[in-house]
């Protein structure tokens, strides 16, 4: 029987023949672990760094959640604000409104010299129309010339009067007229003088609104630190 040796020639000449391989493959995964070992220090440095970092911006957060809170409820406390600005707002445009036709006869029955009479006087809305009788046509001019000077008078918040005023004041025409015929027809309650112009006003109302205050410079620097030391939050 014949028997082939099929071995390499280096393991019949040397029974350690399988080291240099050993250390090659040795070295091999040497460089390998060092490399994965050096990514995974890598990875465990950026772990830590992005958990640091989280740390840090969890305490950031815990520090201005107290002034985040106050913004949560400054919506709220502005709508309840905004609220009660409306509801004073109604109640102040509906007092004026109430009383305009009443304020506006007030400036009538004030600024007529003491020798015009009016008569018709008419009511609608915004707009007043009235005929009336002056013994003469100065006393119309200087009339209607305060008429308008209520377009150029003070506003005082307290005193609605001030605030509602003659926009346009129209001069329909007038006509001479005879103290006779006058006396005759009864159209006036017996004037005490004579009267010789007849003339009709058309007025349109307006109103205006008040100024808001003017701040001064303490409460300035006191919004501007944030209010009132009783109305800040802690």
């Amino acid at each position: 029987m014949i028997r082939i040796n099929l071995a390499p020639k280096e393991e019949l000449e040397s029974q350690v023949w399988f080291i240099p391989d050993l250390v090659i493959f040795l070295f091999v995964a040497f460089v390998v672990f060092s490399f994965v070992e050096s990514a995974m220090t890598g990875v465990k440095d950026n772990i830590a760094k992005v958990t640091l970092d989280r740390d840090d911006l969890n305490e950031k957060t815990k520090a201005i959640m107290p002034t985040l809170e106050r913004f949560k409820t400054l919506g709220k406390d502005k709508e309840s604000l905004m609220v009660k600005l409306r509801a004073l707002q109604m109640i102040t445009d509906s007092k004026l409104a109430k009383y305009r036709p009443l304020i506006a006869i007030e400036h009538l029955q004030n600024l007529k010299p003491e020798s015009v009479w009016l008569m018709g006087l008419k009511v609608e809305d915004n707009k007043i129309e009235f005929d009336a009788m002056a013994s003469d046509n100065i006393l119309v001019a200087e009339f209607i010339t305060a008429l308008k000077s209520t377009q150029f008078q003070d506003i005082d918040p307290s005193d609605l009067r001030t605030q509602v005023y003659f926009s346009q004041v129209t001069l329909s025409g007038t006509n001479a007229v005879e103290s006779a015929g006058i006396a005759a027809s009864g159209s006036l309650p017996v004037p005490t003088e004579n009267v010789t112009v007849r003339f009709k006003l058309s007025l349109v109302i307006s109103e205006r609104t008040p100024p808001a205050p003017v701040r001064t410079d303490k409460q300035a620097s006191l919004i501007r630190a944030g209010g009132w030391p009783w109305t800040q939050r802690s």
